[in-house]
């Protein structure tokens, strides 16, 4: 199977996350390409809150895949800004090329407090282009930057994209 992993990541958490999750899909046979999304201009912490507040998008250094037809899982993450997604994802999901019948996880890394504004807009974004949630998930950033752990966790995740529900 062919899965895209598309991610933002700041402070290394997500990041960490999703190379745990692409070596967990790569060891089960899978084909996994990644795409980091960065800004073109990285912002300080302050306008990266306050662009998330907003639901602003960021121009991104390079552009996202074009299409999506060709990968049968695409993974979304990052971090969990003022409650909501980062700029960079917003640009991403704002803009889903044909999505229509793809599987989508989406995963949000948090340091504290709650996902559920980020993993909600995620979800409706994805929804709207026409992509099929099959996982959701909020790992905590302690997990995600302990190696240990973060293998573990990867590894559950995967557990859960390939249940046999998801493709049948």
């Amino acid at each position: 199977m062919r899965v895209l992993v598309v991610y933002h990541s700041r402070a290394g958490a997500t990041h960490q996350l999703m190379q745990a999750v692409r070596g967990a899909l790569e060891a089960r046979g899978h084909r996994v390409e990644s795409h980091r999304l960065e800004p073109v201009r990285p912002a300080d912490y302050l306008a990266c809150g306050w662009g998330a507040l907003r639901r602003r998008q960021a121009p991104l250094a390079k552009d996202p895949p074009k299409s999506l037809m060709a990968y049968e899982l695409i993974l979304i993450a990052g971090p969990v800004w003022a409650g909501r997604t980062p700029p960079e994802l917003n640009t991403f999901l704002d803009n889903l090329p044909d999505a229509i019948g793809r599987r989508f996880g989406v995963f949000a890394t948090a340091g504290s407090g709650r996902a559920d504004g980020w993993l909600r807009s995620a979800k409706n974004r994805v929804e709207r282009a026409g992509g099929m949630i099959v996982y959701e998930d909020c790992v905590k950033r302690s997990v995600a930057t302990k190696p240990s752990d973060c293998a573990r966790r990867a590894g559950e995740i995967v557990d859960q994209l390939l249940r046999p529900s998801v493709w049948s």
